[in-house]
């Protein structure tokens, strides 16, 4: 009796190797980024040498005065250091903004060759970053710096295809138009998930597997064996910035009660909670600011 053997799809195989020679060929992480994601791990708390890290790297700094300064932060006086900007906004905010920050600019500076929005795409990042910490906060998880993290790199994979594939990006997005569709719907038929390339991008950086876990995992349905509680947390609050108006085209189909209800939040207190994320749309605009 003859054994049935998978059939090998080489185009899918071909186009995975070019997509991972290309994130091979992406600057690697900022030392800035690094820096910060060290402390994360070992020191949470080290103020001084958070603020080192950021008066050390010129452009870092004046990015994130940038966003201090923004209206959406309204200080009564201008914030002219990195340590009155610590005091104002506190620890953890600069210490999420200043990775942000970070990573943004291996992507800052280059011109969208597909039409892609990139301010779109950072006001989104931005918002499902805060919404995101929101949850975990709601959820008493201790670690909700971790999930801004997360809310703000689940969606690097677009960038990525942005700037490493702009004519297949193209495509994708025209496509999506077209059909009018979820840009991930668009992206799964033509081979470039967003969520697969961007948790290539961030192992090969060696960014902490768990970021590249979230980012992987943040589109699948709470039936799915590979379900996780910190992805699903991020797909809510994707699906939450999509339903402020600010998402990308259509978001991908999600029963949004079932997965409050996997993650232990339930559908009237996400109700409530709907209610009090409803500023964070016009907060995520002003700090793109810093992005751009």
């Amino acid at each position: 009796m003859k054994k049935n053997i998978p059939i090998i799809d080489l185009d899918a195989q071909r186009r995975k190797r070019a997509i991972i020679s290309k994130i091979k060929s992406i600057p690697p992480l900022p030392a800035a980024a690094q820096e910060v994601l060290s402390i994360v791990a070992g020191n949470p708390k080290d103020i001084r040498r958070l603020e080192q890290v950021i008066v050390h790297d010129p452009s870092l700094s004046t990015q994130l005065l940038k966003v201090a300064n923004c209206a959406a932060y309204y200080p009564a006086t201008r914030i002219d250091t990195v340590q009155r900007a610590i005091v104002f906004l506190g620890f953890a905010e600069v210490r999420s903004l200043a990775l942000g920050l970070s990573v943004s600019s291996v992507f800052k500076g280059k011109r969208s060759a597909s039409g892609f929005d990139r301010q779109k795409f950072w006001e989104h990042s931005i918002a499902t970053a805060m919404i995101s910490r929101v949850l975990a906060g709601e959820l008493e998880i201790e670690e909700t710096d971790l999930y801004f993290t997360c809310g703000l790199l689940h969606d690097l994979g677009r960038v990525v295809m942005d700037s490493c594939f702009p004519e297949e990006w193209k495509q994708i997005l025209e496509l999506a138009t077209e059909k009018d569709s979820p840009l991930l719907k668009a992206e799964r038929r033509l081979g470039f998930p967003h969520n697969v390339i961007g948790a290539w991008l961030v192992r090969n950086w060696g960014i902490p597997e768990i970021y590249a876990r979230v980012i992987a995992s943040h589109h699948l349905p709470v039936n799915h064996p590979k379900f996780n509680s910190q992805g699903g947390l991020v797909q809510l609050a994707d699906q939450l910035s999509h339903q402020m108006g600010m998402g990308m085209m259509k978001p991908p189909k999600c029963n949004k009660n079932a997965l409050a209800n996997a993650l232990g939040i339930g559908a009237e207190r996400l109700a409530l909670l709907e209610e009090h994320l409803l500023k964070i749309g016009e907060l995520a605009e002003a700090i793109t600011t810093g992005f751009l």
